[in-house]
């Protein structure tokens, strides 16, 4: 009996390894596909399902003058996938006491403009504090080209005005997450990427991750690339003094791997810190914020399956990682592209491990006349002419930020909208969540619409 036990555990062992190794070679035709239609001159990837590195592999040229493969070993820039550290580094310095989250921030910066009074340090984890995104305004890029001080540059800071007040809406927000690692710094007397190592990067065996710095040899370190007028050019490294604690750290998916796994455990925080983290803010009222964010984490749910994600990208390299955290799924992808949107390689892949993640296609349109709403909605994003009476108040404070704008810019880049076919719907609290396949230039993407019940856009996002 315990002969034939063997065989069955044997015979099901050989159906799950031919299942994954099934599974793997679809993932490499779907990424050999994508590349040359997204300009991707090398990527690296990993699916981590239940605990087991399932799949772990580069892809085309790490650099492409010196015809460098890329490998599971390629070092990238995350960009702002920097930030779960970064959010991280606050809640232990939260869990030890050394500081609070409904700490004002003049706690730590006494020079700050009055009008920065009532902003938290949650409000900085959460895209909530309404300060404007130093990033998103046109002169201070020619800033970090000079011999500025970080000091020189926080009194910049401060001179950045308040979109909105703290709490009353989101948007995404480099200059509070550039702040968040000051107060690291402050609070735990150590340097931000000393803290960092010795309390996250070396526990994990992240031997690899580090910050951007130039200077030192990174062995494996590709070269970030942007596709201009139909040829790729070189791109600088992001350098830790202009990104920071927002967006200055190396790494490979196999260390990100390492980070995905001990966010199982609590190894680093407590179960109830980390749920903090992924627990959606809300904007003024309780009303629905532009997006579900919480601190250094997107939130999201496709029919049950919570998603935890974050992506990134640097003048040369774009990156993200998707946990479905029910499922056990992790997909991490690190590419050498600059900024673009590769959320949806993420979410493919993930269909492929987890069927029932997949989108439907082909599905009838049951409301064709919302349909029509919100694809006029996008299209007038697009062109820079939202109609702000289809959106939510805090949607409406969003898309008047030089965030929101910039964000639709940045969507209006990837070409020209040539297709809006339904795919699914759900209902959610007080809304209907609508679901479409668009194609911006010659490359589809999966968009999701948050409709509350009184017919206003609440949140508009990529997956």
């Amino acid at each position: 009996m315990r002969y034939n036990h063997r065989i069955i555990a044997f015979a099901l062992a050989l159906i799950f390894f031919a299942s994954v190794l099934t599974r793997a070679d679809e993932v490499d035709n779907y990424i050999e596909k994508q590349m040359p239609c997204l300009h991707i001159p090398g990527i690296s990837l990993i699916v981590v399902l239940n605990g087991q590195n399932v799949k772990a592999k580069g892809y085309g040229i790490a650099n492409v003058e010196l015809n460098v493969p890329a490998t599971k070993y390629t070092v990238y820039e995350i960009g702002s996938m920097t930030k779960q550290f970064t959010a991280t580094a606050v809640m232990m310095l939260v869990e030890e006491g050394k500081v609070s989250l409904d700490d004002k921030i003049t706690k730590y910066f006494p020079e700050a403009p009055e009008t920065w009074r009532r902003i938290t340090l949650r409000h900085l984890l959460s895209h909530t504090s309404g300060i404007q995104n130093h990033v998103a305004v046109p002169s201070f890029p020619n800033l970090f080209q000079t011999n500025l001080t970080q000091d020189e540059l926080v009194k910049l800071f401060y001179k950045l005005p308040l979109e909105f007040q703290p709490g009353e809406t989101w948007a995404y927000d480099n200059t509070g997450y550039y702040l968040l690692g000051l107060v690291v710094e402050k609070a735990s007397g150590k340097s931000y990427y000393q803290f960092l190592d010795e309390r996250i990067f070396k526990p994990l065996g992240m031997t690899t991750t580090r910050n951007t710095d130039p200077r030192p040899i990174v062995p494996n370190r590709a070269s970030g690339y942007e596709w201009q007028n139909n040829a790729f050019e070189n791109r600088p490294i992001l350098t830790p003094f202009v990104a920071f604690s927002a967006g200055s750290i190396l790494s490979t998916v196999e260390d990100m791997a390492r980070w995905d796994a001990a966010l199982y455990t609590e190894k680093l925080l407590k179960k109830s810190s980390l749920e903090q983290m992924w627990t959606p803010v809300k904007a003024k009222d309780g009303a629905a914020a532009p997006f579900s964010y919480g601190f250094g984490w997107f939130i999201e749910n496709y029919h049950g399956h919570r998603l935890v994600q974050h992506s990134g990208g640097t003048p040369g390299f774009s990156s993200t990682i998707y946990r479905f955290v029910d499922d056990k799924l992790t997909v991490i992808i690190l590419t050498n592209h600059a900024d673009r949107i590769i959320e949806q390689l993420a979410a493919d892949i993930a269909r492929i491990y987890v069927p029932p993640l997949r989108r439907p296609q082909g599905k009838p349109d049951p409301d064709p006349k919302t349909s029509l709403v919100l694809k006029e909605a996008m299209s007038n994003l697009l062109n820079g002419k939202p109609d702000p009476a289809l959106f939510t108040p805090a949607m409406r404070v969003f898309l008047a930020t030089a965030t929101g704008k910039g964000f639709w810019q940045w969507f209006a880049s990837h070409g020209a909208l040539k297709s809006f076919t339904f795919s699914d719907r759900e209902d959610a609290d007080n809304s209907r969540i609508f679901r479409y396949r668009v194609i911006l230039g010659e490359n589809p993407y999966w968009f999701s619409f948050m409709v509350m019940n009184d017919g206003k856009i609440a949140q508009i996002y990529f997956w």
